[in-house]
């Protein structure tokens, strides 16, 4: 009996402290929160027309033989 009170505790006391880091610090746990929208928006001003100045000046690699 005392061990399924203790783990009944320990299973509130961990979901406890998971719901306070998924609504404090939500990106920890992989929830886009408003920092992580901010960013997203950030980004997609600095490409217009959606293109990726990063991956469009890249050269093609050359053909394999096999």
């Amino acid at each position: 009996m005392d061990v399924i009170v203790g783990l009944g505790i320990f299973f509130i006391l961990i979901t406890a402290i998971f719901i306070a880091v998924a609504f404090f610090l939500p990106e920890w746990l992989g929830i886009t929160g408003k920092k992580a929208k901010e960013v997203i928006e950030s980004h997609q001003a600095e490409t217009p027309n959606g293109t990726d100045t990063a991956t469009s000046n890249a050269k093609p690699l050359p053909p394999t033989d096999h």
